[in-house]
């Protein structure tokens, strides 16, 4: 695994399994977040797997419901 920063970007080079690991231990984050009725720290965990997983042909985004007023 590796870490750089380029262009105000930070790169991060990782095996499959360990992409796998991160996007479960998200989900399982995201889970248990939305069972603690924190809503604005689920739809944040959310939105960051949906940027992680953009351009991934085989990623189903979430797709969370407008915020309540």
């Amino acid at each position: 695994m590796s870490y750089h920063e380029e262009n105000g970007q930070v790169v991060l080079t990782m095996s499959r399994d360990d992409y796998d690991a991160v996007l479960i231990r998200l989900g399982i984050a995201a889970g248990y977040l939305s069972q603690q009725r924190d809503d604005d720290a689920f739809r944040r965990t959310c939105a960051l797997l949906n940027r992680l997983n953009e351009g991934n042909p085989h990623y189903i985004p979430y797709e969370l419901m407008p915020e309540k007023p």
